[in-house]
């Protein structure tokens, strides 16, 4: 069996959240560098996180479950600016094609391509770093 990473995590929560969605939905993965970062969170950047590892012709599949969830739990929350339900997710990835780029990138933050998320208000448009408390 060939396995695909799909996601990165920096803690042990979330993943171990997604690995039992996943599985719940008999999908074949499993966790990769889970107790190195568990035990020592310093150590997070030298390793890449903790790895959500899938079944290579089950990714696509799981890709879409992990996205489907998401957004379930995003159109519930509420913008503490606005009060109104619904909020999405925008993506950031900068994968730069160049040495000088990926040097940088490698330099600042351990790896090549950096990832980002933020989460916007469909209704008044503000734009969050974190996502709102939900209680």
């Amino acid at each position: 069996m060939n396995f695909k990473q799909i996601a990165t995590f920096d803690n042990f929560m979330l993943p171990n959240m997604t690995l039992g969605m996943l599985e719940e939905n008999y999908i074949n993965c499993h966790l990769k560098d889970e107790n190195i970062v568990t035990i020592d969170p310093l150590l997070n950047p030298a390793v890449g996180g903790i790895k959500l590892m899938v079944e290579e012709t089950q990714a696509e599949r799981a890709v879409d479950l992990i996205k489907e969830a998401e957004t379930l739990y995003l159109n519930d929350l509420v913008c503490p600016y606005c009060k109104q339900t619904g909020l999405s997710a925008e993506v950031k990835i900068d994968k730069p094609e160049s040495f000088w780029g990926k040097l940088k990138n490698q330099v600042a933050y351990g790896q090549t391509s950096t990832y980002s998320k933020k989460y916007r208000c469909q209704h008044c448009k503000s734009i969050m770093d974190e996502l709102p408390l939900s209680f």
